[in-house]
């Protein structure tokens, strides 16, 4: 289908001609999609009352993604927020072995989409789990967050925003502008004929997605269609080749397919970079910050979506790792082979091996907007905390993790850890 040339995988100045001659269609080909979409649109289901209940996160994670959601989920809970959590998975070959167990101790649930779905031989990509497991937790209302994208205050109120009460969809804007295939609106009923301009809409990062199910059913039932064909068929038809193949358009396309009323966040990203030593930044960035709904005048950061950097202590502070057999698995990866990695206080080639290895901040301070930039928060400090529990006790611990991660927290933050001292006995 794919015939483009496009370099590097990214549109940095598309043309309505570039991006029409990049899939092998024709008129009569995309008419024969547009029928078949209209029949599929016609007969969606129905919101399921009395299925679901109550307000929720869903943290998808699995495999080498279990290890960054640790750090999400205890970003959540020292934020102060009560709601309750799923983290989702594909199947127990993902789950780190006890892992479970310790989230069920905090209140926190493990849901497994193969428990859900019959056939999952459709899903070869971790991007399709995302709508699966907003479609199948037991909550009516979902804050959906990747592994790695964490909230720097607590989120508990998003659901209260008065642009998610309106519509009971809001989705944040990626860098991008969108490179979807000028057939695109004519298949999914959005235009009655082949675009002949240039999208004029910002592409979606879907790190964070807050939906009302009952609202937004059949938007969501209809991108769950796109994700289970998207590997073969959709994401491409939405990117061309561009940045960002994978689940984040299937669902603002889902929504103007549809005629539905829902909210893009109408504040650009911010950019996360690094400390250059005076705080102001440099390099291309480590991070996103995403606003808050709540406030649609002025930007106030609410998520991190760590699209460079994972904030994973034993991806950050171990010499060489084993990486653990639930990533192996996951990853289809020969069984019984052991894998290593180097952490980034060990590669001397990272952008964050000097704070790492002399006790520095990571994060810039003096970014307008930015984490440092809202009086008391200090969201690097909380992350280090979060991390350095994470790596000295639980199934994620390890006695040098442990010592190196508290000692970072003190250097750099001033801040003694508890560990300190005792971490042979609480961490093995």
């Amino acid at each position: 289908m794919e015939r483009g040339d496009f370099k590097g995988g990214q549109l940095a100045k598309p043309t309505i001609a570039l991006l029409a001659d990049y899939l092998d269609m024709t008129m009569e080909e995309a008419s024969a999609m547009r029928d078949q979409h209209a029949e599929l649109t016609a007969a969606l289901p129905t919101y399921p009352q009395g299925l679901f209940r109550g307000r929720g996160i869903v943290i998808l994670a699995g495999g080498k993604y279990s290890e960054i959601a640790a750090t999400t989920l205890g970003m959540i809970r020292l934020l102060g927020s009560r709601l309750p959590i799923e983290v989702w998975m594909i199947d127990r070959v993902e789950e780190k072995e006890g892992w479970c167990d310790d989230l069920f101790a905090q209140g926190i649930a493990c849901r497994f989409v193969s428990n859900y779905l019959q056939d999952m031989s459709a899903f070869s990509h971790h991007y399709q789990l995302k709508i699966a497991a907003i479609l199948c937790s037991s909550f009516a209302e979902v804050l959906f967050l990747d592994g790695d994208s964490m909230p720097v205050v607590n989120p508990d109120k998003i659901f209260e925003a008065p642009a998610y009460l309106k519509t009971g969809a809001v989705l944040w804007p990626d860098y991008w502008k969108a490179t979807e295939s000028p057939y695109t609106g004519y298949i999914t009923g959005r235009s009655p004929e082949k675009d002949t301009q240039l999208p004029d809409f910002q592409t979606v990062d879907s790190g964070q997605m807050l939906w009302n199910k009952e609202k937004q059913w059949k938007a969501l039932c209809l991108s769950g269609y796109y994700n289970y064909f998207g590997p073969t068929y959709w994401y491409t038809l939405f990117t061309q080749g561009g940045s960002g193949w994978g689940d984040k358009d299937t669902f603002p396309t889902a929504l103007r397919a549809l005629g539905a009323e829902w909210t893009m966040i109408p504040h650009h990203l911010q950019t996360q970079r690094y400390d250059d030593g005076t705080g102001h930044g440099k390099g291309s960035g480590m991070a996103m910050m995403q606003a808050d709904p709540a406030d649609m005048k002025e930007f106030k950061p609410l998520f991190l979506h760590s699209n460079f950097i994972k904030f994973s202590v034993r991806r950050l502070m171990c010499d060489t790792c084993i990486e653990d057999p639930s990533a192996l698995k996951a990853e289809q990866r020969l069984q019984g082979k052991e894998v290593k990695f180097k952490g980034s206080v060990a590669n001397h080639k990272s952008p964050i091996w000097e704070s790492l290895t002399f006790g520095k901040r990571i994060f810039s301070t003096k970014v307008k907007n930015g984490l440092n930039d809202m009086g008391k928060l200090d969201t690097e400090k909380d992350m280090w905390r979060v991390m350095t529990k994470v790596g000295c006790e639980g199934v994620f611990s390890d006695d040098k993790i442990c010592r190196r991660a508290s000692k970072h927290l003190e250097r750099t933050f001033g801040e003694m850890s508890k560990w300190e001292g005792g971490a042979e006995r609480i961490c093995s």
